[in-house]
């Protein structure tokens, strides 16, 4: 349903109203028992540790007889019982591996969980309850932060929006009202980042304003304290901040993270983690301005990105690494000579980290390697980028495969290093091998295949080089004129009689 379908009922804030039951009794929750509900155990890990949740899809007898087995549990004297646990207590259980498995990075059964949350809040609380809403904004922000996909994150929170619009949602005190202005506030939120990521703009800019008058309400109930209401609005400030970087709204964007960023030392301290990621967006954003950047600022920010990761992490750990190899963009991108010094410092510092902690063929190790090839083939160093590419070749066939897309860029960073040499026929088989591997990876249509195959027929339209020089056997074959099986055949002349 939109939002221009919403009852007549709905208030200005995108929901239907709210209605205060004084002395009730919290939300009149209905316990339901069901056998068709299955049970878990109640230990911490559950009875997803040893199962890949994808198997219940991938071979339905198998998970049926998994469902028949928990089901049907034993009872007295050997015989088989049904587990008839509340429904509700299913739910807190479910709840609670959910944001356990979220904390230990085991998205797939953190999202389960999350999925039958869904499905037991509708059992216990009635398919329209706000708490059902409740759940799906979970689920589309467990799909949003735990694996970026906007899809689905924009699908489930738009299912828990219709909830809230639909109906009238009872509240027996403060906080029950607080609690439904946080799951409006949530599905807002997450719904303007991912659709700021699918480039809907408008849509995100709406959805984060309607955010916003939510967030005003809430903040008016006695019960929501001060740490709540900074924390929403720092998460608003930055998702605005974003949408208007996206746009390239430059500066409405650098106001809304100077906000974002004084929220957050206001409330968490100078040297919160969460400062790392908006000290860095902020100077990508200054960089963005192209010549009219201040690379100065910019690089002020990446290093005070890199100094609260030093206060947070331990030397060596693959957070301080990127900090640092983000102050080494920043310095390379300058152009200036004294910083391009400062760059290839932190790049070697930085890369002998990484080769002993992490090992040669790590991706880290591979991506610092990269950036140090690109920094030596710009300052005219191209046989050491050469031969650091080279040697990262075997590790990221080994690591990545053969044909992927870190191969192909590898051969094209190669390709264009031989190039600035003036080497084109080398040039040119780096390119055909880059070609080759993107063709394969990312299709002849993609962007990158299109750029490396117009490279390509640039360089060979050279005349020194076209009649010496042969891509492949095929390539030849293609470049041939079409036969044509029709000849022409014109009518003879007819002399005349004088």
């Amino acid at each position: 349903m939109s939002e221009e379908d919403a009852p007549a009922g709905e208030t200005e804030l995108g929901m239907a109203p709210i209605v205060d039951i004084p002395g009730g009794r919290g939300d009149n929750q209905r316990r339901v028992q069901s056998p068709a509900v299955t049970p878990e155990n109640t230990d911490d890990e559950g009875d997803l540790e040893g199962s890949e949740v994808s198997s219940n899809h991938s071979n339905p007898i198998s998970a049926r007889e998994r469902r028949r087995r928990r089901t049907h549990a034993k009872g007295k004297n050997g015989r088989s019982g049904i587990d008839m646990t509340p429904p509700d207590k299913l739910l807190r259980e479910a709840g609670r591996r959910a944001r356990k498995y979220a904390q230990q990075k085991k998205v797939d059964h953190s999202i389960h969980e999350y999925i039958r949350c869904t499905a037991l809040a509708q059992i216990v609380h009635g398919p329209n309850h706000w708490r059902v809403a409740k759940s799906y904004a979970d689920l589309g922000e467990a799909y949003f932060t735990q694996k970026g996909y906007t899809a689905q994150t924009q699908y489930h929170c738009e299912r828990g929006r219709d909830i809230m619009l639909s109906g009238v949602h009872t509240s027996s005190s403060d906080q029950e009202k607080a609690d439904i202005y946080a799951t409006l506030t949530k599905i807002y939120l997450t719904l303007g980042k991912a659709l700021t990521q699918m480039k809907k703009y408008k849509e995100a800019e709406q959805s984060l304003k309607k955010a916003d008058k939510v967030i005003g309400e809430r903040g008016q109930l006695s019960c929501v304290s001060d740490e709540e209401c900074d924390q929403v609005e720092i998460e608003l400030s930055l998702a605005q901040a974003r949408l208007f970087s996206a746009q390239k709204k430059i500066a409405l964007a650098q106001s809304r993270y100077g906000e974002g960023l004084e929220q957050i030392q206001r409330s968490l301290g100078d040297d919160h983690i969460d400062l790392i990621p908006v000290y860095q967006e902020m100077g990508k954003l200054e960089q963005m301005k192209g010549r009219h950047a201040n690379h100065d600022h910019a690089i002020e920010m990446f290093l005070q990105a890199h100094s609260v990761a030093a206060a947070n992490y331990k030397e060596g750990s693959l957070e301080l690494q990127d900090t640092a190899l983000a102050v080494a963009k920043a310095y390379a991108s300058t152009g200036k000579e004294e910083a391009e010094a400062s760059a290839e410092s932190y790049l070697i510092e930085c890369l002998a980290v990484c080769t002993t902690g992490f090992g040669p063929g790590h991706p880290k190790t591979l991506q610092v390697q990269d950036e140090l090839a690109r920094l030596y083939g710009r300052t005219d160093r191209q046989e050491e980028a050469l031969s650091i590419l080279r040697s990262t070749l075997p590790h990221k066939c080994e690591a990545f495969g053969d044909y992927s897309e870190q191969v192909s860029d590898t051969h094209k960073l190669m390709a264009s290093i031989h190039l600035s040499q003036g080497n084109i026929e080398r040039a040119l088989r780096f390119y055909k091998k880059c070609h080759n591997v993107e063709s394969l990876v990312l299709g002849t249509n993609h962007r990158k295949t299109k750029d490396t195959q117009r490279t390509m027929d640039i360089l060979m339209a050279s005349p020194n080089i076209s009649h010496k020089f042969v891509l492949s056997k095929q390539d030849e074959l293609d470049k041939r004129p079409r036969f044509n099986a029709v000849v022409n055949r014109s009518s003879p002349v007819v002399g005349t009689k004088s």
